[in-house]
């Protein structure tokens, strides 16, 4: 103090007048062990704001209280009423009991701390959970009996289940099914939680995969966006050893010029991307293709923001496990024009329900920004697509023009071996009958 009347800075005048907001906001400044729901960072999210922001329906703190999506707020409300339907009062009760005794956990599962009070917080929570309860219990009752009226139209419902997988836009999984569990204890006559949410997320796919999960699963998820993003990968053959990699693979119209040929296969996965060796005819054992095995990808309109998201959980909290991240730098080396994506569907490897094939192209470009990969699960696929690439003999024009022009199906490889052995025939045949004349 003696100091500060003699003009002189002290340590302790400078810390308090530096460090006084955070301490007023009582912030965590390192996540707590439960974090698991974030803020999209901000170098990933210029690329499109659009696709991390809720369109119809804000869950969580994140987005509470946005204008423009006060409308669902109302339907919150509307759904609490019917749930009411559901259960007894006192159910209502230990609802917020629940809440109430894990508030702290709850908010440590976000990254950002909640500036809500107390009650505000419970509230927004039980509001936001019994509305996904009762969405998807509606949802259900509606797959099971036809006559049963939608709970939205459809373009509603299609942007509510993609809200409902951003990752800024979430509530802990755990939050979800215990207050399930309180109305219907697990047993045979109910459908899980679980079960439930796979039953509402799946409906629209992007790929064929098709998972059924038994009644009783143990899978740790931490919200909807996981759960998508564990629905995607749980049939994917991940490589045992991880490795770092730099090396990049020319686009698909490269690649088929040096003769790789695209195929399109049903894997358990639509991850599991494979270059392998394919006879051509049964009857030339030596005559082999490579073939570059890669599952369907459907392209909606949601595809991309979908993805978006999926890539920005895996960025924030599966660093070391970037599956989904992996997969569309994949695509993103192949795919850099519209001829590409042309290649890709002719293949059926790509199914695009968007429009023109440019759009998709000009999606994948953007992709990859700002996208950190410690660690790639598709060395081996690109270091022999690499090496068949850099390959000289697979240039050679002749060769390419026989393969691309000749050889390009089963049935046309067939017909030009066929027509090429008439023509020997016929041409050994007239020179026979020459040489009789003679």
């Amino acid at each position: 103090m003696e100091g500060e009347r003699n003009g002189l800075i002290t340590f302790a005048s400078l810390k308090e007048h530096k460090e006084r907001l955070v301490d007023e906001e009582r912030e965590n400044l390192e996540p707590q062990p439960e974090c698991c729901i974030y803020r999209v960072p901000k170098s990933i999210r210029k690329a499109d704001e659009e696709a991390y922001t809720p369109q119809v329906i804000s869950i969580g703190p994140l987005h509470h209280g946005k204008e423009e999506l006060a409308y669902m707020e109302k339907q919150k409300i509307r759904y609490r009423r019917e749930f009411s339907e559901r259960i007894t009062p006192e159910t209502w009760q230990e609802f917020v009991t629940f809440i109430e005794n894990h508030e702290q956990r709850i908010r440590n599962c976000y990254e950002e701390a909640s500036k809500l009070e107390k009650l505000e917080f419970i509230t927004m929570i039980l509001y936001d959970a019994v509305f996904i309860i009762e969405l998807f219990l509606k949802h259900e009752e509606r797959i099971r009996d036809r006559s049963k009226p939608a709970p939205y139209n459809a373009p509603l419902q299609v942007d509510i289940r993609l809200d409902l997988v951003l990752l800024e836009n979430q509530l802990p999984y755990f939050v979800l099914e215990e207050l399930y569990m309180i109305v219907f204890p697990s047993n045979i006559h109910h459908l899980s939680f679980l079960h439930l949410s796979c039953v509402f997320f799946t409906s629209s796919s992007i790929s064929n995969d098709t998972p059924i999960f038994p009644r009783n699963v143990d899978v740790q998820l931490k919200h909807f966006t996981d759960l998508k993003r564990y629905l995607m990968t749980m049939r994917f053959s991940t490589p045992q050893n991880l490795r770092r990699s730099t090396l990049k693979i020319p686009c698909a119209v490269k690649l088929q010029e040096s003769g790789v040929r695209f195929k399109l296969v049903e894997r358990e996965s639509f991850l599991n991307i494979t270059f392998e060796k394919k006879r051509l005819l049964s009857f030339m054992p030596w005559f082999k293709v490579r073939e570059l095995q890669i599952p369907v990808l459907k392209i909606y309109d949601s595809t991309e923001p979908l993805l978006r998201n999926l890539m920005a959980l895996e960025q924030c909290h599966y660093p070391s496990e970037t599956y989904i991240c992996n997969y569309i730098n994949v695509m993103d080396s192949l795919i850099n024009a519209e001829e590409d994506v042309d290649l890709l569907v002719e293949a059926g490897i790509i199914r695009n329900h968007v429009g023109d094939n440019a759009k998709v192209a000009n999606m994948f470009k953007k992709f990859g920004k700002k996208i950190v990969l410690d660690y790639f699960c598709y060395c081996d696929v690109l270091e022999d697509l690499k090496a068949h690439y850099d390959n000289p003999w697979n240039h050679a024009v002749s060769t390419l023009k026989l393969k691309r022009v000749y050889f390009n199906s089963l049935w046309r490889g067939t017909g030009t071996v066929a027509a090429i052995l008439l023509l020997v025939l016929t041409l050994v045949q007239t020179i026979c009958a020459i040489r009789q004349v003679v």
